[in-house]
């Protein structure tokens, strides 16, 4: 026969790869697109998520993060006409308004804007809602700058006792959301505008919100403590039964290992109901033998042990220990070592990269548990982040650049655990046949 010409075929091998290379890059396009839509809309407000803007406009704003304050601006505030505020009760209608336009704020946004064609006049509106010296009051102003409203919230005090945090922010010294105001006498009706602008505290604003209004320290604490209970039980248990089932000699072991493996086939549906009448069932015998009462239900015990026999993980584990030589076992049986020694100063030590592929799927698994975490629980004591952020989307409703950053606030520790590991992860896969 005659042989095809090489010069011929190394055009249709191009053509191939780049077809391939750009089969991969689409599809890796739109696998990425749903995360950076997320990161985008958590940072930004709620007008420009309205107007679907694609862009964050405080992003424009980085290059002056780090402008120094200047002259300090006087702002007069003027009675505001009563009932002009929608019905809100006397106690939450500011009293006092100012404005001042946007160039005596920040003159860099202003020529930055200028440049842009944004000509119409920007003013800094400051609103008072308490003008009693005496008294701590909430103190509100709003910049708009294009179509992003800005807002920050400050707690007035009396002169000379400085500034305390917004309740948002734990820390007193914490930069505050654009323009700082400070009281300049003890004339209630006089603020000063500082020339000093915080894009920085405008990108993370959503997340401390997000963080603060749905309790996600609570929330992710507890889905800390039960990934770390349900990947340690998942390995301690799965690399004792890898191993019965690589290197242990005993009736019936391919079997039941071919058994087991088809567990994988059923549905986490399927076994969610019988797995939760059982749990119940354990919840009345510990409460009326053992007088304990919750001792399954709204406990990381329903949470955690049903999950730590892992089929997968038992599966990969074994593939590998499958692999080491009978040489080893050998050796180290002559040496006195039993089954339990050889696989802890043996077997373990060669296999950290499957191990560590073992905690992290079990990782993601776990941390990602949302529907038995929502059955087996009744109250924020142990529930996870993933249902404490399914509540939040329903308290947060139309504002979805709130829900945006409280999803990327529970996706975050999963992306440090495989960033840290991916390399072992990876590893671990492609070594265990």
């Amino acid at each position: 026969m005659r042989k095809a010409d090489p010069i011929q075929v190394r055009p249709r091998l191009r053509l191939v790869r780049a077809f391939t290379y750009f089969v991969l890059i689409l599809g890796a396009i739109t696998a990425v697109f749903p995360f950076l839509w997320m990161i985008l809309t958590s940072l930004k407000t709620y007008g420009e998520y309205a107007l679907r803007d694609p862009w964050p406009k405080a992003l424009t704003l980085l290059p002056y993060r780090d402008l120094p304050p200047t002259e300090d601006v006087v702002v007069d505030l003027y009675p505001i006409e009563e009932g002009t505020w929608g019905g809100a009760p006397q106690s939450a209608q500011p009293l006092l308004e100012g404005r001042i336009p946007i160039e005596q704020v920040s003159t860099p946004v202003a020529e930055q804007l200028s440049r842009k064609g944004e000509a119409p006049p920007l003013e800094v509106l400051i609103l008072a809602a308490d003008v009693t010296p005496d008294v701590e009051g909430y103190d509100t102003f709003y910049l708009t700058v294009g179509s992003r409203v800005i807002q920050q919230e400050t707690v007035r005090v009396r002169l000379g006792e400085g500034w305390k945090a917004p309740y948002y922010i734990n820390a007193p010294d914490m930069e505050r959301w654009g323009p700082q105001l400070i009281i300049v006498d003890n004339d209630p009706n006089h603020f000063v505008v500082r020339k000093t602008w915080r894009p920085t505290v405008m990108l993370i604003f959503n997340y401390i919100k997000s963080w603060c209004e749905a309790d996600f320290a609570r929330y992710t604490w507890n889905s800390v403590r039960l990934t770390f209970i349900s990947v340690t039980g998942v390995v301690v248990f799965s690399t004792l039964a890898a191993y019965a089932f690589a290197r242990m000699q005993f009736p019936g072991r391919n079997a039941i290992f071919t058994a087991f493996l088809a567990t994988l086939m059923l549905p986490e549906v399927v076994t969610l109901i019988p797995n939760y009448a059982i749990v119940i069932q354990l919840d009345r015998f510990f409460e009326r033998v053992l007088h304990i009462e919750n001792a399954w239900l709204n406990n990381w015990t329903a949470l955690t042990i049903p999950f730590m026999a892992s089929t997968f993980s038992i599966f990969l584990l074994r593939q590998f220990f499958a692999q080491i030589p009978d040489e080893l076992y050998d050796a180290a049986l002559i040496d006195g070592c039993g089954h339990l020694r050889f696989l802890l100063q043996v077997v373990l030590p060669l296999s950290r990269a499957p191990l560590m592929s073992v905690i992290v799927l079990n990782g993601i698994w776990s941390w990602n548990a949302f529907l038995w975490p929502l059955i087996v629980t009744s109250d924020e004591t142990w529930r996870p982040i993933t249902v404490g952020l399914s509540k939040f989307t329903m308290e947060a409703a139309a504002e979805v650049h709130l829900m945006m950053a409280g999803a990327a606030i529970t996706i975050i520790p999963i992306l440090i655990l495989y960033f840290f590991t991916q390399k072992q992860f990876t590893e671990g896969i492609a070594t265990t046949g």
